[in-house]
């Protein structure tokens, strides 16, 4: 099976606060090693631990 060489992603940059938040369109796939399987995620969400690290 193939699968594309970038993928959508947001990324945090550091501390502070929305401006650390950027948004990707070209962040490159992961490549599985052996034993391990890569997968599609349809969506995800912002947790607290994601929040509190940004504002430090």
């Amino acid at each position: 099976m193939t699968h594309p060489a970038t993928m959508r992603a947001m990324t945090l940059t550091g501390h502070g606060g929305l401006e650390t938040l950027e948004w990707r369109e070209d962040m490159p796939v992961p490549e599985p090693k052996s034993g391990e399987v890569l997968i599609k995620v349809g969506a995800a969400a912002v947790n607290n631990t994601d929040i509190n690290t940004r504002t430090g």
